[in-house]
């Protein structure tokens, strides 16, 4: 599948009624126009659940759309009426995917059989459940359970994660790397020399006491849109908010909340 990505001058402000147009469309493309946007009430709040795109904790005092539109996306992908059956598979060599973007494969929909990679056809092909679950513990019966490592989606729920982990303990370790720990190595390093500890110590209760925000290289409507509330009564308030980023990138010249 050709990817062919088109660049124009976009004069318009970040976030604002285009992202909620954007995320409209994304509940209409995944078929889930009614039954998607109840889901979406519920989303980071105490009744509901957590967005799997955030790190943020639910608020205490959670507003009405307590989301950004990433988030929402991908609530939307996960619950999606799409589904991605074995014809799909067999018509498609892994050679052939592996050129698709991630938005494309994206697009197929939820798989609906386990899967396995043959690498006569270069195929993926389905497999009982049975059948994968006897693999998977014949193969962690020849080794030793410390050799073993349990990689997940940083994307995956948090009841999937937590019987995952549960599984990997029962086998003897926990060695449980996920694509979101894989991505802050880095600062599993580095805060320890600087701050003394391997994760950040900001919560978003600081927030209504600090005097002034700084940002270094960081674009907070795009990567941590769950900020921009608290950002929002800093501002109102006073706060001065000072960004250093080597990017001019748009949603720090003009962002709109709705």
């Amino acid at each position: 599948m050709k990817h062919d990505p088109k660049f124009a001058a976009y004069t318009h402000p970040a976030g604002g009624w285009g992202s909620v147009q954007s995320l409209g469309r994304s509940l209409a493309r995944e078929r889930v126009p009614v039954s998607g946007a109840r889901i979406l009430w519920h989303q980071n709040k105490a009744d509901g659940f957590a967005c799997v795109s955030c790190a943020w904790a639910k608020p205490a005092k959670p507003r009405p759309f307590e989301f950004c539109e990433e988030g929402a996306k991908a609530t939307t992908w996960e619950v999606t009426t799409r589904r991605c059956t074995p014809e799909f598979s067999a018509k498609h060599s892994v050679t052939e995917l592996e050129s698709w973007t991630d938005h494309a494969l994206e697009e197929q929909g939820r798989l609906t059989h386990p899967l396995r990679w043959d690498a006569a056809t270069d195929k993926y092909v389905p497999v009982e459940w049975a059948d994968a679950f006897r693999a998977i513990g014949t193969e962690l019966q020849k080794i030793k359970p410390k050799a073993a490592v349990f990689y997940s989606s940083g994307r995956a729920s948090l009841e999937a994660s937590y019987m995952y982990a549960l599984f990997a303990r029962l086998f003897g370790n926990n060695n449980l790397p996920d694509s979101s720990n894989m991505c802050h190595e880095s600062t599993s390093v580095g805060l320890p020399e600087s701050l003394g500890v391997p994760v950040g110590t900001v919560t978003l209760d600081d927030f209504n006491s600090t005097d002034c925000i700084l940002f270094f290289g960081h674009n907070t409507g795009v990567s941590s849109p769950r900020m921009l509330h608290d950002l929002q009564e800093c501002a109102q308030r006073g706060v001065p908010i000072i960004v250093f980023n080597p990017l001019r990138e748009r949603g720090f010249e003009r962002f709109t909340n709705p």
